[in-house]
């Protein structure tokens, strides 16, 4: 039996880059940036090609599209919350000085987003995970499409998935991971003698001239699965804010900071405006 611990991704194919949002936001004047070095561009980690930099208008300019704030609003914005948290600095009179700090945040939440300059770049991505985890993540519809492997037309033997840490259900949550259980060795064994007849089944239902697409019916949901997945640059940030949270999956957020590895290295200026996060 063909076992993983864990999921995989890797970059396909892109189109676009930090530059292709900012023109595409700047179609609306009629005008074009350029980058802020005319160098070619160098090779990046995946052996794509990522560009230098832009120049520091741009570079504002994604990070409006993406906050709604300008760069002074910004700075203004981040020396409120600084003054209100690591400070203490709260108005007089306050009955609960949360209170300042709450309308700053629902206030940074209300600020209108301009997102369509970041669903012209598009990714292409090949990822191999377990059916449980692409049940949640096909979930993401808008901005993105997928192509699955078929179980009707293969009939080779699926790889699977087993989990290197099993963990205890949280009582104060409906989902998520607790604690790790005392006795691993005991999960293990369930979980691999279960998958092995399971798979065992499958084969013997194929062997018996059963058609694939109804002997796959009995396979366990954590069968390994391949999709070629390809998404806008607004469509992937999402994907990622979601399933990097603490309270997603432990799988799952294995599998998004995965995804974010390649596409934030391609959207350097776009990606952490959007996430928040450096690749």
């Amino acid at each position: 039996m063909k076992t993983t611990q864990t999921t995989f991704a890797e970059y396909r194919d892109h189109m676009g880059s930090d530059l292709a949002v900012v023109n595409a936001a700047r179609a609306s004047f009629s005008k074009e940036s350029e980058w802020a070095e005319p160098d070619p561009e160098q090779v990046g980690e995946f052996g794509h090609l990522v560009p230098k930099r832009l120049k520091p208008e741009d570079a504002n300019l994604i990070r409006f599209l993406a906050t709604g704030y300008r760069t002074k609003e910004w700075e203004a914005f981040l020396d409120e919350v600084t003054s209100l948290v690591l400070q203490g600095h709260f108005s007089p009179g306050e009955d609960d000085p949360r209170g300042q700090l709450t309308d700053l945040l629902h206030a940074y939440k209300r600020k209108p987003q301009h997102w369509a300059p970041f669903g012209h770049p598009h990714v292409q991505i090949r990822v191999s995970m377990p059916i449980f985890l692409a049940r949640q993540f096909v979930k993401h519809q808008i901005g993105g499409v997928w192509s699955e492997e078929s179980r009707r037309y293969i009939s080779d033997e699926p790889g699977v998935y087993i989990p290197n840490e099993w963990h205890t259900r949280p009582e104060d949550i409906k989902q998520g991971a607790g604690e790790l259980v005392k006795h691993q060795g005991i999960a293990d064994s369930i979980a691999v003698n279960t998958t092995q007849r399971s798979i065992a089944a499958y084969n013997q239902l194929l062997g018996g001239g059963v058609a694939p697409e109804e002997a796959r019916t009995i396979l366990p949901l954590n069968m390994m699965t391949t999709v070629v997945w390809t998404g806008s640059l607004l469509f992937w940030s999402r994907v990622v804010n979601q399933r990097v949270d603490g309270h997603a999956q432990l799988a799952a957020q294995v599998l998004g900071k995965q995804i974010s590895a390649i596409v934030g290295p391609l959207f350097p200026v776009s990606w952490k405006e959007l996430t928040g996060r450096n690749e």
